[in-house]
């Protein structure tokens, strides 16, 4: 990855506009934008000159600074934005987000200039264990007096300098001891691998950037992974055949990326030529915010270009590529012709929640699973078709799912002389099953064209707590009641924090403090923790408040109705599949600590009730998923309780922070906030 233009200090200020500009420009083009000539391209006419004019002050303050490098538009991918000056010093990275007019330093862009120099720090290699200086230049505003905050291997506060106070800021923190030095000259050519959320993974594929952009280099096997799903989906082409591809992966390990991956591959190598491969999910929440997300970056592409951004019509474009399962499932299953899908492909994520044949029942009156109404759709086909099905393990939350299991038995159903022109594809023991597959398995398939074992096609590294790997096995270790082996764990997470308070508004704190730059947190519940009414949490964001989860999702700081504000928890069935940076999970009574294991348990009417069998399971997993949504940290508050309501004792509340404490998770004081 390299910026749009590069040079040195002393280079730079003898070069000409038009020459910069074209360099820019001709970058610019070739970075997916149409027209060359828009409100961006126009600001650099007055950017570069300024921007000159400052360098032109900084030798003559320091004549030495002549061979520091000058980058302009240095693209994140992740981020779907460009840094617009980097200036590489001996002591420190300067990172500078420029506002040309601009007289006031507006809190969003000091976040959006912080968030650059954390996206840095994190991702790219080359900067690892140096310091950053995020700048914010407002070229009308007056400039505050200058004190250094340069931190050793991390990012210092935002500096906000305006007229003309580069100079005198590049001087202080270019001459300052560097508690760090690396390779100036190497620095453009380190690699930038950063670790996207869904979101970002999505907006970024879509905007036509390869996931090679945008994917974690330790997580080379995603990459892998995706491109053997469209091998086998070229194969199936090929021969005029049927296959079903099994991807699993532990949680957090990039499933619905590869999944992503797929559909923009299958697009861009031809494998798809007619539009009929389709990205479906059951999870309306992801579904929702994968949506609005895209529509609301097209649409923001679009005025980039100058095009009227008419976000109704984005919203209208991205349904042809992501739709919901039970749309898909009702435009083939009613007033049903027996006709053939559109689709030759389909990537199915979550396909572990795929419901059974008592729930098929329920809701198209047919006793068919979720697997065999997709068998059966897609084998209509009269020349070839490919189902994916993306599974992860532990993570079924509702009655009817029963895991990769209900696939093999759906398999099975089929009649001899169907089931024989289906290959299926999986990854290792994916027959009998392993911790990819919360160790179901489809069972035997002896009637099946061919069984396809293929170690690509299991996902083995976290992307999610890019932080601490670790964290999902950590997560395993506490709900399976091993303390000593999940404390020995906890040494090795790393950076990743893993806080427990007792106090609500200490956890709030916690988390507005942490969260820099435009990280995104909030609060997540358990759909059952229902007496956290009590301490004023009544409220949590279910799958069926539709706009108002892309808005949790998507909105910004000064949004109440987005997960900023800290008022309303998602749930397991809003968060599933979604992620943030930071987490704070409010601790329900709907799993408690007894002294010797976890007590399940379910409010009805006025009390608790124990539960058993695949409920127990069921709560099991929703607090996974709510323990692993965090990608760089976590800190679960565990209520007080009331000695006057048996529906909150203390001494339930006590000793499950006491037990998370005892695997490992560090108590949160006030001084820690």
């Amino acid at each position: 990855m390299t910026a749009y233009y590069s040079s040195t200090t002393g280079a730079f200020v003898r070069i000409s506009l038009e020459e910069v500009a074209a360099a820019l420009h001709s970058k610019y083009a070739a970075d997916g934008f149409s027209s060359q000539y828009t409100t961006q391209t126009e600001s650099w006419n007055i950017t570069v000159p300024k921007l000159q004019e400052e360098l032109r002050s900084l030798l003559r303050l320091h004549p030495d600074a002549a061979s520091w490098p000058v980058l302009l538009e240095y693209p994140l991918y992740r981020l779907r934005r460009r840094i617009d000056v980097l200036i590489l010093t001996p002591a420190a990275i300067v990172v500078v987000e420029l506002k040309v007019g601009e007289s006031t330093f507006r809190s969003a862009d000091r976040r959006q200039v912080e968030e650059y120099g954390l996206d840095l720090r994190d991702f790219h290699g080359a900067s690892a264990g140096i310091s950053i200086v995020p700048v914010l230049w407002c070229t009308e505003a007056k400039t505050t007096s200058y004190v250094s905050t340069i931190k050793e291997a991390d990012v210092a506060e935002v500096h906000c300098v305006g007229g003309l106070g580069l100079a005198n800021v590049l001087v202080r923190v270019g001459t300052s001891v560097p508690t760090a030095r690396y390779e100036i000259r190497e620095w453009e050519s380190g690699q930038y691998r950063p670790v996207p959320t869904v979101v970002d993974a999505a907006t970024t594929l879509f905007a036509g950037h390869g996931v090679r952009e945008i994917a974690q280099a330790d997580a080379s096997n995603l990459d892998a992974s995706a491109n053997r799903v469209v091998e086998i989906i070229q194969e199936t082409k090929r021969k005029r055949g049927r296959s079903l591809v099994f991807l699993a992966g532990v949680p957090g390990s990039g499933k619905t990326l590869a999944g992503l991956q797929v559909v923009h591959s299958a697009v861009e190598s031809g494998v798809e030529d007619q539009g009929d491969i389709v990205y479906l999910s059951g999870n309306t929440p992801l579904v929702v915010v994968l949506r609005e997300a895209l529509a609301r970056d097209e649409a923001s592409r679009r005025k980039a270009r100058g095009v009227k951004p008419a976000l109704a019509e984005a919203r209208n474009s991205v349904r042809t590529r992501i739709q919901h399962i039970i749309d898909f499932l009702r435009e083939y299953l009613t007033n049903d012709d027996g006709s053939s899908p559109h689709e030759h492909v389909i990537v199915f994520d979550e396909a572990q929640r795929a419901w059974d044949e008592d729930y098929g029942r329920k809701k198209f009156g047919r006793p068919s699973s979720e697997p065999k109404l997709l068998l059966d759709i897609m084998g209509r086909h009269p020349d070839w078709c490919s189902i994916v099905a993306l599974v992860g393990g532990g993570q079924e939350i509702n009655a009817g799912e029963n895991g990769i299991a209900e696939w093999g038995k759906a398999l099975r159903a089929l009649p001899n002389t169907e089931l024989e022109k289906w290959c299926v594809y999986g990854p290792p023991d994916f027959t009998v099953g392993s911790d990819a597959t919360a160790n179901l398995g489809v069972g035997s398939l002896s009637g099946a064209a061919d069984i396809v074992v293929e170690p690509d096609l299991e996902l083995t590294v976290p992307l999610r707590s890019f932080r601490s790997p670790s964290l999902s096995r950590w997560v395993s270790l506490v709900l399976g009641g091993n303390a000593p082996e999940a404390a020995t764990l906890a040494r090795e997470l790393g950076d990743y924090p893993i806080l427990v308070t007792r106090s609500i508004d200490l956890a709030r704190k916690w988390l507005k403090v942490h969260a820099r730059g435009e990280r995104r947190f909030g609060l997540v519940a358990s759909s059952g923790a229902r007496r956290l009414r009590a301490d004023g949490l009544g409220v949590t964001l279910n799958a069926t408040d539709g706009s108002a989860i892309a808005q949790w999702y998507l909105n910004g700081r000064e949004d109440v109705r987005s997960s900023f504000a800290l008022e309303v928890p998602a749930n397991e069935y809003t968060t599933q599949g979604l992620e943030l940076d930071f987490v704070g999970l409010c601790w329900g009574g709907d799993l408690v600590w007894n002294g010797r294991t976890w007590a399940h348990r379910q409010f009805r009417g006025n009390s608790w009730a124990n539960v058993n069998g695949d409920r127990q399971r069921f709560i099991t997993n929703s607090y996974r998923v709510l323990m692993t949504r965090g990608r760089e940290g976590l800190v679960v508050w565990v209520p007080q309780g009331s000695t006057e309501d048996p529906t909150r004792k203390p001494q339930q509340f006590d000793e499950t922070a006491n037990f998370l404490l005892s695997c490992g998770a560090n108590r949160l004081a006030e001084g820690d906030a």
